[in-house]
């Protein structure tokens, strides 16, 4: 009996009663933690501190904020500056004839070249507007049908402009000019000469040429037995009208 009775009044090992279980340390007042501060210093051999612990409590809230909005504030910084040369790049633009050989029209290809979008793109020749025509990311087309000086101007998102001028030059605007006629043995030679593009012989309309010569100019024709309208048209397109009569001098 006395064996259960010791038994029963034991403790198991490694649990405590709930009286000497451990408590959670309760906050220390202004006082005492001014005190343990200063026990602190005294046992570093250092002079006590004269800044109360709230003082130093109020001073770490309110640096906290005060450091998250500073970090913000570099992180803008940081972003301003890696942007702000691109607030100054300007476009450029490339121009190029892709049909040199035509003197009817000139067709340029208009390569803009920029790292930002593109707000607009415009062209003039001689102050008078050009139809511009999107062929591509950056990439646009203009026919010009005049000799001339193009201005193209792009404007940049980022408010930049850049302007290139191209002379177009060796464009057939004119018809063929008639020099003189002349008629022998029923046959009428007429004397044309265009300067820039030639004389479109195989288009000649109204009549069909009996014969012509490239070198001289001189096309002959049948004299036509009432008058008849007659069409010389160049190799851009610009035509000479001319009108044979039965009795040709």
């Amino acid at each position: 009996m006395s064996k259960e009775m010791s038994m029963e009044n034991r403790t198991p090992l490694g649990f405590g009663s709930a009286e000497t279980a451990p408590k959670e340390i309760p906050p220390l007042d202004a006082q005492t933690a001014n005190q343990l501060l200063n026990n602190v210093f005294t046992s570093c051999d250092m002079k006590p501190s004269v800044i109360p612990v709230e003082v130093l409590e109020s001073w770490g809230n309110y640096k906290k904020p005060v450091f998250n909005f500073g970090r913000f504030i570099a992180y803008i910084g940081v972003v301003l500056l890696v942007l702000l040369p691109l607030m100054f790049l300007h476009p450029t633009v490339i121009a190029e004839r892709t049909n040199v050989k035509s003197a009817a029209n000139a067709i340029y290809k208009i390569r803009v070249q920029t790292l930002l979008p593109i707000e607009s793109v415009s062209a003039e020749l001689d102050g008078h507007p050009v139809l511009i025509t999107k062929s591509g990311p950056k990439q646009y087309s203009a026919e010009i049908t005049d000799n001339g000086t193009m201005t193209i101007t792009v404007h940049s998102f980022n408010g930049q402009t850049a302007s290139k001028t191209y002379k177009v030059s060796h464009l057939d605007t004119e018809k063929p000019e008639f020099i003189r006629s002349y008629s022998e043995n029923g046959i009428v030679y007429l004397e044309v000469r265009d300067t820039y593009s030639g004389i479109d012989y195989d288009n000649i309309s109204g009549l069909t040429p009996v014969s012509y010569d490239e070198e001289k100019g001189l096309i002959a024709f049948t004299i036509p037995e009432a008058p008849t309208q007659i069409t010389i048209p160049d190799r851009a397109g610009n035509e000479l009208l001319l009108l044979l009569s039965p009795v040709t001098n």
